[in-house]
């Protein structure tokens, strides 16, 4: 049978990013095959989807997924083993004959030295530019959907708790970095080249708070807790001593203005401006009450 002209892997198909990519593609008329672990709820059921179950360690897995495929989107979680896990996925690839990988990453992975998540991202581009495929980096800052894990904060305490002090941050929508993915997948215009992609604005959070307040019609108080006790209030949360450490990087570096510097790459790929914040909060409203 003849290999169709494009044929798409998604791993990472339930995130923030994959989900809105798989949406794009199928509105295209793409069916993306998707990756998931074998241990998972398949999210896709109600769909006419194809779902493979496998498991980034085990390469067998990753070559029986990738049979047939050309074209890969890869978003995996933040993790210690991640650039292993996706090392696999690029040897597998390699192997299995695809033509291109377009890696969701971190803008840290692009400083020098690399910060935070961005010492684990930074291996696997490596590995991807290094691997002779055709590839896409993609670098995004801070995503405006990590105001969803407060939500209960902002909505009900009137609170946005995050150890920014007075730093802006170029906030950038997932839906945005999907569109991008998605302009990557269907042109090798892109190919070979990295692309730190960031919302419209450069925002302090304070500036935040004030617009979901706008937004949101009540009182949003912004308090930047000192990191010991943001660091005690993620332990709480049950987020692990790795994790607390990478965000502490993290945050250092967009408290030293890391990730206030806007680009136009977003504009640029995909034809439209980037989603700003009163857009992210007018969609995900509902959330916030």
């Amino acid at each position: 049978m003849e290999t169709p002209v494009l044929s798409v892997l998604v791993v990472g198909a339930t995130g923030k990013v994959g989900k809105e990519l798989v949406s794009l593609l199928v509105a295209d008329g793409i069916k993306p095959r998707i990756f998931q672990r074998a241990s998972s709820k398949n999210a896709f059921k109600d769909t006419d989807l194809e779902v493979v179950s496998g498991d980034l360690a085990d390469k067998e897995s990753l070559k029986a997924a990738l049979e047939g495929i050309n074209t890969v989107f890869m978003i995996t979680r933040d993790q210690l083993d991640q650039a292993f896990l996706e090392g696999n996925l690029i040897e597998a690839a390699v192997e299995q004959g695809v033509e291109k990988i377009i890696k969701s990453s971190a803008f840290a992975a692009g400083l020098n030295p690399p910060k935070g998540y961005g010492e684990i991202h930074r291996q696997t581009e490596l590995k991807l530019i290094q691997s002779g495929l055709r590839w896409v980096i993609l670098r995004p800052y801070f995503f405006m959907q990590n105001f969803l894990e407060l939500s209960g904060e902002i909505g009900k305490s009137g609170i946005l708790p995050m150890p920014l002090a007075k730093a802006k941050v170029g906030i950038i929508d997932a839906r945005d970095v999907a569109l991008v993915a998605f302009h990557a997948i269907k042109s090798h215009t892109f190919d070979n080249q990295c692309y730190q992609l960031t919302g419209p604005n450069s925002l302090t959070m304070k500036e935040c708070s004030e617009i979901f307040g706008q937004e949101l019609n009540k009182k949003i108080r912004y308090l930047s807790p000192p990191y010991w006790l943001a660091s005690l209030m993620m332990r709480r949360q049950g987020i692990s001593s790795w994790d607390i450490r990478m965000r502490k990087q993290l945050f250092g570096m967009i408290k030293s203005g890391g990730e206030e510097k806007l680009t136009s790459c977003v504009k640029q790929i995909t034809g439209k401006d980037p989603y700003s914040l009163a857009d992210f909060i007018k969609t995900y409203q509902t959330d916030f009450l």
